[in-house]
């Protein structure tokens, strides 16, 4: 209302108010830092001191000013069209850190995928500012990355720019805007917590030829040398993709789970990972080294020996260690995936292969592996190193999957024994086609392995190594299926022959020089079936064992005949003259440690004041016409809950193991039939 008056009194006297025409209108606007990076003004908090400059339709500096403490700026103008021009540069005023462009009003510049640029209509989001791979050289219009054109015919208001020191929008290796190793720079320059969000205006690119389909598509990152160690706490490095027009939208070029078979049923989708959508090469010794308390989420990594070195509290998600981004393997295999130094690291949902040392290795007693939903394969060599490796107390493996590794599937405890590796506990998980299921060094002490399935291990189940001074004690073993595994189930007596199961000891004593306290295994005395007229009978055990132990009872048959065809396996041979031992021919196949077959857990019961134990188990009497049919109509499974209930039933086989109050655990005895 006032500048129609004045210019209504300017009518009368022209003359007098060609000045004030000439300064009729304002350009308002604001410079914010936008740390999410999602280009949503309710997220902006103000950016002070930030240069701003306003060039003439042609490109020649009419005026610059700084922003005030609210991020504020604001130029006098007259109409016409004019550019504002924003220097990334002056933001903190730090020497390391350099922001990227997440925001832009209307008429800002905007890069696109093409390498063309666009020009927002309305405010929202502005990926990168002009040129997505671009260094921001302010020191002319030309060169400014951050612009916007604005035609003033009034006041114009809103001209507001948005910054971000977390966001990643090129796959350049360079210290530029945008960087992944800006980021870290940033990170670690600017105190508190610092999330990437990886929002890349470049389409993803094909990674390799297919024969047939669409090639895979995903994001790749060369660096050219080692990345900076991340030493501010709280910094999260993820790969999760958005879209550069919203960058709250979240991409996914690389569809599928690692390890998918072309064809699958589905239930054989559980326990596989999400192919992630951003590969990082890396360059060094060292991948990623946390100082401090990081994140690493939704990343493909692989290029130096060691890929990711944990020295603080970190959390893994959704990593692919040691592979391509859709798990194809690499030249070069490294030597350990992820190297735990001090700290606690969560794992979820992580998938390490391809390494000559180990997949995972807590490599102090002061690093601790909280693990779940993780998969290690093809990791160590023959007989030396493995899947994953702990010198640490009280780390814990649940609902993995540790298979085909070159060595042992899990080592527990230093070789030398200077590491005593207590309380870890391993759960739940599958440990198959190793060279060893579990290894137990010297001084691995007081840790649980529980609750597994153990199967196809070259050596055997849970294996002890050789030791001399130290010697491990407190192991418990308990409630794990065994199946195909080379030499027994567990093998504490490093004297015995293999695939000799435990001749009962007439002794409770319990020397201290011996593994596990020298627990002798259960002896099973009779194993009496009790048939029922509805097709269900009772199996009911008796033996003897120590008094006060806890004894577990497993399933087995007097032949290994578990799968369709019977000669493959190896037999069980049985005499009066060897009825507390078992001897094994193979049929079929040659192994140096051929099978010994399949040990199911059943239950578990305890021993009394003078030893004796009694259990009594419900089975299923076997069907041949509906085993007929199944067999017609599905793939027979080798899980316990299938052995159960296939077979006749007069085949099967018990054995036992003993555990006492300090969690010792014996091998596993000698099978007995039912009577």
């Amino acid at each position: 209302m006032m500048r129609k008056i004045l210019m209504s009194l300017c009518a009368a006297v022209m003359p007098l108010c060609a000045p004030l025409a000439a300064m009729a209108a304002s350009i308002t606007g604001g410079v914010y830092e936008d740390a999410p990076a999602l280009a949503l003004p309710e997220n902006f908090t103000p950016a002070a001191g930030v240069s701003v400059a306003l060039y003439s339709e042609n490109g020649t500096l009419r005026l610059q000013s700084a922003t005030d403490a609210a991020g504020r700026y604001r130029f006098e103008v007259a109409p016409g069209s004019y550019w504002i021009a924003v220097d990334a540069k002056t933001f903190r005023r730090a020497t390391t850190s350099l922001p990227e462009q997440s925001y832009g009003p209307a008429g800002a510049v905007c890069a696109q995928p093409d390498g063309t640029t666009r020009s927002n209509f309305f405010a929202g989001a502005c990926v990168a500012g002009r040129t997505v791979d671009g260094a921001d050289d302010a020191s002319s219009l030309n060169t400014s990355e951050h612009v916007a054109k604005i035609d003033v015919r009034e006041d114009v208001r809103g001209v507001d720019f948005g910054f971000s020191f977390n966001l990643v929008t090129t796959r350049r290796d360079v210290r530029t805007q945008g960087s992944l190793r800006q980021f870290v720079e940033n990170a670690n320059a600017l105190p508190g917590g610092n999330r990437m969000r990886f929002v890349p205006v470049r389409l993803a690119a094909p990674q390799r030829e297919t024969s047939y389909g669409a090639p895979p598509r995903w994001w790749s990152i060369a660096l050219a040398s080692p990345l900076p160690e991340l030493t501010d706490a709280d910094t999260t490095i993820d790969g999760t993709p958005y879209s550069f027009v919203s960058p709250d939208s979240p991409l996914n070029p690389n569809p599928g789970l690692i390890d998918e078979p072309a064809t699958i049923r589905p239930d054989q989708r559980f326990g596989r990972q999400e192919r992630p959508d951003l590969e990082l090469i890396t360059s060094g010794e060292r991948g990623i080294v946390c100082a401090a308390r990081c994140i690493i989420r939704a990343i493909a990594i692989y290029g130096s020996p060691v890929s990711l070195v944990l020295r603080s509290d970190a959390r893994l998600e959704h990593v692919l260690v040691g592979a391509r981004a859709d798990g194809t393997g690499i030249d070069r295999r490294g030597s350990v995936g992820i190297q735990i130094e001090r700290g606690t690291t969560t794992a979820r949902d992580v998938y390490v292969t391809e390494q000559s040392n180990a997949g995972i290795a807590t490599a102090t007693a002061e690093g601790k592996l909280d693990g779940e939903r993780i998969d290690v394969r093809r990791c160590g060599e023959a007989a030396a190193g493995g899947g994953i490796i702990l010198f640490s107390d009280g780390s814990v493996v649940r609902g993995s999957q540790v298979m085909e590794n070159r060595g042992a599937g899990v080592i527990i405890g230093s070789a030398d024994g200077k590491l005593a590796a207590r309380a870890n506990v391993i759960d739940s998980s599958t440990i198959s086609s190793n060279w060893a299921g579990v290894l137990l060094s010297p001084a691995a002490s007081g840790n649980a392995i529980t609750r597994n399935a153990i199967m196809w291990n070259r050596v055997g189940g849970v294996v002890l190594a050789p030791y001399q001074t130290t010697v491990p004690q407190e192991n418990r073993v308990s409630a794990n299926r065994y199946n195909e595994n080379g030499n027994r189930p567990i093998v504490l007596d490093l004297t015995a022959p293999p695939n000799v199961l435990a001749i009962p000891k007439q002794t409770c004593d319990r020397p201290a020089d011996a593994p596990n306290r020298g627990m002798t295994a259960p002896e099973i005395r009779s194993v009496r079936l009790v048939r029922n007229d509805n097709g269900l009978a009772r199996v009911i055990i008796t033996g003897r064992a120590c008094p006060g132990e806890t004894v577990e009872l497993y399933q087995s048959f007097v032949t290994s005949s578990v799968r369709d065809t019977a000669r493959e396996q190896s037999t069980v041979i049985r005499s009066n003259e060897t009825a507390d031992r078992e001897t094994l021919t193979a049929e079929g196949r040659r192994l140096s440690l051929p099978s010994i077959g399949e040990f199911n857990y059943a239950g578990a019961t305890s021993t009394g004041p003078d030893g004796i134990f009694e259990a009594a188990f419900q089975i299923t009497v076997r069907d041949e016409d509906r085993d007929r049919e199944d067999d017609d109509t599905e793939e027979v499974s080798i899980w316990a809950d299938e052995i159960l209930r296939k077979g006749d039933v007069t085949d099967r086989a018990f054995s036992a193991i003993a555990i006492d109050a300090a969690g010792n655990t014996s091998e596993m005895s000698a099978r007995r039939a039912i009577d």
